[in-house]
């Protein structure tokens, strides 16, 4: 075997690790031999060869335009939290001003439909049957202890939860005809010695996705729930 056949098998045995292995332990390799970044031609998406700076310079444009696309992003999320904050405000002050639970549930229902593009909402109260009662209408209902498990760890931990409803939550909140709601997210309201749940449905499956952010319509089940509390507790 000649000399030139000897360094060529060598040469076709060193793997891209070690490769990679080398340039990491020699940073200054290309300082050294500068003429080979520019000799240096890879495969293109056009099938041209183009060079090792071009190729950097096309991957630093691209990581540019990325960056870019994600900043454009997070201002326009920031835009909309501004302006969904804005809309939580104005409601949050005609709650406090309703005279009585049916005033609230009329002005949030309307509400939840117009401003947060809501096809259905809900209110469930687990409360004293005197409250129930009293304000029952056809979107509000009250106390069924067994359904009440069916919620228990929402309004425990206090975290809304969003995506599809397990169906027993959903004829529960939405009657039978629920099916119609593909996706809702469910916001606990809490007191001293009572609980709730409200439900915002939509008909489209991905309105509200799993592991969303809603931590602005959590907000609303803590102003509902201070709303609330003095009806519910001196019922």
């Amino acid at each position: 075997m000649s000399e030139h056949e000897t360094e060529s098998s060598e040469s076709n045995n060193i793997s891209e690790n070690m490769v990679v292995e080398f340039l990491k332990n020699n940073p200054d390799f290309f300082n050294q031999y500068p003429h080979i970044i520019s000799e240096l031609k890879i495969p293109h998406n056009h099938g041209t060869a183009i060079s090792l700076v071009e190729k950097q310079v096309f991957v630093l444009r691209e990581q540019n335009q990325q960056t870019r696309k994600r900043l454009h992003e997070l201002v326009e999320i920031a835009r909309q939290n501004e302006e969904l904050a804005k809309r939580m405000h104005k409601l949050a002050l005609i709650l406090m001003d309703a005279d009585d639970p049916k005033d609230i549930f009329n002005t949030l229902y309307g509400d939840l439909k117009k401003n947060f593009h809501a096809d259905r909402a809900v209110v469930r109260i687990f409360a004293k049957p005197s409250f129930i009662d009293s304000f029952a209408t056809d979107e509000f209902a009250g106390r069924e202890t067994a359904e009440e498990s069916l919620f228990k760890s929402i309004i425990d931990k206090r975290l809304p939860l969003s995506g599809r409803m397990k169906r027993q939550q959903q004829v529960f909140l939405f009657g039978d005809d629920g099916d119609e709601i593909a996706s809702s997210v469910m916001i606990p309201l809490h007191g001293e010695e009572w609980g709730g749940i409200l439900s915002i449905g939509s008909f489209d499956a991905e309105h509200f996705q799993a592991g969303m952010g809603i931590e602005l319509l959590a907000n609303l089940g803590e102003i509902l729930s201070f709303v609330l509390k003095p009806w519910v507790e001196q019922a």
